[in-house]
């Protein structure tokens, strides 16, 4: 009897070692998936986490001033109309096999409409540099007394893209001298609350608009700029902002889309700083109007003799 208790007793041992040892493998088998699981969904956290951050962070450094992005967030517009679309078709072929297929390589240009004024009577204008730049054709275009047509080749012969200001030469043959320019060019600028109004091209035909200056500085504080209570579109672009004695004050540039009859002009001292520059570089001297013939008429008058130096700008880019 001794001999079969010490037989049992000594297998007892081996079973309960092995049954300890397979329940540690299986919670060592459960504890490995429970920290895979967890890595997993970590690692899963920290990517949506990472994403997050990403996403938020392009979405900040989009809205920092001087982005394009946040250009077209301000609300700021310039007004060139895009009147239409043209299709080129161009062959070309790498080959002179007859039978090989010729390759035809479509562009598009674009043709923009906007406003110019002369500022000499010998063929110099002034617009916007956002009007011509990067321009492939440039036409400076008036109606005659019997509304026809006549345009003008013309090119761009100084820019500035700070004032966002451009002189323009018309290049045509077929142009002889305007008249003695009637208006002139304020030397004092204007005074917030003073009356203004301008002449451009919102459509087909030359529109005037009145309005005021409500601010002597731009969006967002820009110095080279006015800001105007008045209505203007797409095609007022280059025009000319003219006070009640027909004295030039501004150029027309661009709008605020977000609040509606709030408009923008460069100050007429950076147009004169322009055309300054033109002649020192030149060694020229523009045949520029030196008296005002309009100060002293309505502005039914006034408009009658302004709005033949005003001219419609067709850019083709």
């Amino acid at each position: 009897m001794p001999e079969k208790e010490q037989g049992l007793e000594s297998e007892n041992p081996k079973e309960i070692e092995h049954d300890l040892t397979s329940q540690n493998e299986n919670e060592t088998q459960r504890s490995n998936r429970v920290i895979s699981f967890k890595t997993f969904y970590l690692s899963v956290g920290a990517a949506a986490t990472l994403a997050a951050l990403i996403t938020l962070g392009s979405v900040w450094i989009l809205n920092q001033p001087g982005d394009s992005a946040n250009t077209a967030a301000s609300g700021y517009q310039d007004l060139l109309m895009e009147e239409s679309q043209e299709k080129r078709a161009d062959s070309s072929s790498d080959r002179t096999d007859r039978h090989e297929d010729r390759k035809v390589v479509s562009s598009v240009s674009k043709k923009y409409v906007a406003t110019a004024f002369a500022i000499a009577k010998d063929g110099y204008f002034v617009t916007n540099n956002h009007v011509v730049e990067d321009c492939s054709n440039l036409k400076l275009k008036t109606k005659t007394e019997d509304g026809k047509w006549v345009d003008f080749e013309a090119k761009v012969i100084l820019n500035d893209t700070v004032s966002d200001l451009a002189l323009v030469q018309v290049m045509d043959s077929t142009f002889t001298e305007l008249g003695v320019l009637p208006f002139t060019f304020s030397s004092k600028g204007a005074q917030m609350g003073q009356d203004v109004f301008t002449l451009g091209y919102p459509k087909k035909d030359v529109v005037m608009e009145p309005g005021t200056i409500s601010s002597t500085t731009g969006l967002d504080g820009d110095t080279t700029a006015y800001q105007l209570a008045m209505s203007l579109n797409t095609g007022n672009s280059g025009g000319p902002i003219f006070n009640t004695k027909g004295e030039v004050v501004a150029v027309v540039k661009g709008k605020h889309n977000g609040k509606e009859g709030t408009g923008y002009a460069v100050r007429v001292e950076y147009m004169l700083d322009l055309i300054e520059e033109f002649e020192t570089e030149n060694s020229i001297r523009l045949k520029k109007p030196r008296y005002n013939q309009i100060q002293y008429k309505s502005r039914v008058n006034q408009i009658n003799h302004i709005r033949q130096f005003v001219f419609l700008v067709e850019a083709v880019k």
